[in-house]
């Protein structure tokens, strides 16, 4: 009986090790993340590996690459290109809107990527956790924000919503407040969709760290009022002098 211990450890004992390994590892899941996300936190704070991230990192610049040339495709967003439509041959204005579509796959691609790792990296200095695991938190997030994207898509094809003007952000509220188009594109950022990923930040990062709730709400919302500034900056100040 003694003798044959060995064997059964050398069979039996990989398996357990392996069994192991699997309720130590946690798959990314931003839907998951998104509908049941105390749980999937609670889990991905357990975890010692993290799987699926690149994965699900390449599927959403994918889909938001895909997007941002649906959206250029169907004009979206050309409205100053078309404002000096006389001022160009027919030509130049294919070449144009060219430029307009690969601008839109390059923002697609990178407007996300700096979003995932500027944000990580911003809370990798603030909290002692890991930093894949910060990059995990983000990818349901992007997801949020994509799906905001995707379900204004069809309102600007059919029913001409311009962007800056959702019906699902304040921004709709800004002609009546001010005349400051910088103001319309501030408030274009506070919506439905954002208060939603906001909250999201905030469970998983109170889930990751066990701070206190207020200190984790206050470092989620300054980081997004950063990139909130940071885009409006960038999409309405190379058009102000037009």
């Amino acid at each position: 009986m003694t003798d044959s211990m060995p064997l059964y450890y050398n069979m039996f004992m990989p398996i357990l090790i392996h069994m192991g390994d699997l309720f130590m590892m946690y798959k990314s899941n931003p839907l998951k993340e998104i509908f049941h996300p105390k749980a999937a936190f609670a889990q991905l704070k357990e975890a010692e590996r993290v799987k699926n991230v690149a994965i699900v990192v390449l599927i959403l610049l994918f889909s938001s690459i895909v997007l941002s040339l649906l959206r250029a495709y169907f004009g979206i967003g050309t409205e100053e290109l078309t404002k000096h439509l006389d001022r160009y041959t027919s030509e130049q204005f294919a070449f144009s809107q060219l430029l307009f579509a690969f601008g839109h796959a390059l923002g697609g691609l990178f407007v996300p990527l700096l979003f995932l790792f500027i944000s990580s990296i911003i809370y990798y200095l603030l909290f002692d956790v890991d930093f894949i695991k910060l990059l995990t938190i983000q990818l349901p997030v992007l997801l949020i924000f994509l799906l905001e994207d995707i379900v204004l898509f069809p309102l600007q094809l059919f029913f001409g919503v311009k962007d800056l003007f959702s019906p699902f952000s304040l921004s709709v509220w800004g002609p009546y407040i001010t005349k400051h188009a910088f103001i319309w594109s501030l408030l274009r950022t506070v919506s439905v969709f954002s208060i939603w990923a906001i909250s999201l930040q905030i469970i998983a990062l109170r889930s990751l760290t066990e701070k206190p709730v207020q200190r984790v709400a206050m470092i989620v919302i300054a980081v997004y009022v950063f990139f909130a500034l940071l885009i409006t900056a960038c999409t309405e100040f190379p058009f102000s002098g037009s």
